[in-house]
């Protein structure tokens, strides 16, 4: 069958990059994004969803640091409570100064999530060490799902 758009969302964090907000070494919440499955429902595309994702955070730091980006799919927007389906841990130099970090990545849900019409994904950042790392944006996290093989 012919491949099928199925939704494309966006989740804007902070579109600006002189935000002042401290990252920490707890993972916390910064994109969730539904994406619509339920035109796949009911056809032969439905056991064939992919999912592109993707993202921007930008940061700023005085002394070098380690930011960890989590992906999952499902859960309730508390780190560890959906499927880890992307993981990216990033050094930083000592500084001062801004840096963009940017990651792609996609997934095959199961046919059990595709059936239940929308798919949440959640975006989580957070730090390693106690050394001061601050989100200064932009940050966003998009997703696109389409379904067929060809």
């Amino acid at each position: 069958m012919t491949t099928q758009f199925l939704d494309s969302r966006l989740s804007l964090n902070n579109t600006y990059s002189f935000g002042t907000e401290p990252l920490t070494t707890t993972p916390t919440l910064f994109g969730d994004i539904g994406l619509q499955t339920v035109n796949a429902i009911g056809t032969p595309n439905a056991s064939d969803v992919r999912v592109q994702l993707w993202g921007m955070v930008g940061v700023f730091r005085s002394e070098a640091n380690t930011v960890d980006i989590f992906v999952e799919r499902g859960g309730t927007g508390v780190i560890g409570t959906g499927v880890l389906i992307f993981s990216l841990n990033i050094e930083l130099s000592a500084g001062p100064g801004h840096r963009d970090l940017t990651f792609v990545t996609g997934d095959f849900p199961p046919l059990s999530d595709v059936l239940t019409g929308q798919i949440r994904y959640t975006m989580y950042i957070s730090i390693n060490d106690e050394t001061p790392v601050t989100l200064s944006g932009p940050v966003t996290f998009i997703g696109s799902a389409s379904a067929g093989t060809s």
